[in-house]
C-alpha cells in the first residue's frame, strides 16, 4: 500500500510539473486519472462500496477508452454529484473525522 501511495504522489508531482508545458485541457484529465488511481488504492485497502466502484469504473472507461470528444465539464459535474450522494448515504467518511479542507 505504501508503494501505491508513493506512486500516486509521484504521479501528482509529475502532473503538476507537466501543467506548465501542456495544453490547458490536460489539467482536468490528469485530475481524473489521479482520482481513478486513488479509488484503486482505496479498493486495494479494503473499501467496498458499489457506488464508488461504479465511479472508478466510469473513470477507467474514460481514461482507457478511445480518445474522442467528451463534454468533460458535464462528465465531471455528473461524477461529483454521484460521489456526493454516495458519500452522504454511506459510512465511508467518519462523522467525527475532524477538520476537512
Amino acid at each position: 500500500m505504501t508503494e501505491e501511495l508513493v506512486l500516486l504522489a509521484t504521479h501528482l508531482l509529475n502532473c503538476a510539473r507537466g501543467l506548465f508545458n501542456e495544453p490547458q485541457a490536460y489539467g482536468p484529465i490528469r485530475c481524473l486519472d489521479a482520482a481513478r488511481r486513488t479509488f484503486v488504492i482505496a479498493e486495494k485497502a479494503g473499501l467496498r462500496d458499489e457506488r464508488l466502484a461504479d465511479i472508478r469504473a466510469r473513470l477507467d472507461d474514460f481514461m482507457c477508452g478511445p480518445m474522442e470528444y467528451h463534454d468533460l465539464a458535464a462528465f465531471l459535474d455528473e461524477l461529483c454529484a454521484t460521489l456526493l450522494t454516495a458519500l452522504k448515504e454511506s459510512d465511508v467518511l467518519s462523522s467525527t473525522g475532524g477538520e476537512r479542507g
